[in-house]
């Protein structure tokens, strides 16, 4: 129930957020013409699968850029793009953007719906069964796991994802502090000094302030962040 209201919020919140938008829209393809193509365009542009301006013809470049999205989503590369599949480019803009963040739930339901602390689940990256803590940030890092996104579009959901990584990890050092000061201290100086090494490591092997720089940043800090809150939370039972 609780997911179905948060899911109802969601559907409110684009039609506020994105006026103007049928999330019924009808198939789009080459030829298609209109107010619906260039918004359809601009939220291409915007996750760097188009480049270019929006001119409201759906037209060679539109239909490529629309198969490169499709690839990311996982479904047939038709250059066709379906009302559902609008939707999704319309969801994944708003989580790169920042415009939709959670899941419409307070912290006392997330405290309900997820567990006490971050537990992986597989030895493939990005396999964690995350806390209620850390879903959001999750959520981020996954997207930046998904095929053929485009730069742009993992610059945007890494410096989302960077930032909240980095303060959830200091609230656990925070956290551990309250317990055993001298040592959580102690870590915090050697985690400071490893995340500056990591990132000089990675502006040197990708160049500063590329996407991929910031996409890998991103997941060693979840890496991090994972192991750390297992440590509290979870290795001993621990709760809230």
């Amino acid at each position: 129930m609780k997911k179905l209201v948060a899911f109802v919020i969601l559907i409110v919140l684009v039609a506020v957020l994105l006026p103007g938008v049928s999330l019924s829209a009808s198939e789009m393809k080459r030829g298609s013409r209109g107010e619906g193509v260039r918004e359809a365009q601009e939220w291409l542009i915007e996750l760097g699968y188009l480049e270019g301006e929006a001119d409201g013809i759906f037209g060679k470049k539109t239909e490529a850029s629309v198969k490169k999205f499709q690839q990311t989503i996982g479904v047939k590369s038709t250059g066709k793009l379906s009302g559902k599949q609008l939707d999704e480019l319309q969801f994944l803009l708003m989580d790169a953007s920042g415009a939709m963040e959670g899941d419409g739930l307070g912290e006392d339901e997330l405290r309900e719906i997820y567990p006490a602390g971050c537990c992986r689940t597989d030895d493939l990256p990005g396999a964690v069964d995350f806390c209620w803590r850390h879903f959001e940030a999750g959520q981020l890092t996954a997207k930046l796991r998904l095929p053929a996104l485009p730069d742009k579009a993992i610059s945007l959901f890494a410096d989302r994802a960077v930032p909240m990584w980095e303060q959830a990890i200091r609230d656990l050092y925070e956290e551990w502090e309250n317990e055993s000061p001298e040592v959580a201290e102690k870590q915090l100086d050697i985690f400071e000094r490893e995340m500056s090494e990591k990132e000089e490591e990675l502006e040197q092997k990708y160049g500063a302030g590329t996407a991929r720089a910031k996409q890998e940043l991103a997941f060693w800090l979840e890496d991090v962040c994972v192991d750390r809150c297992f440590d509290l939370h979870t290795a001993e039972g621990n709760g809230d």
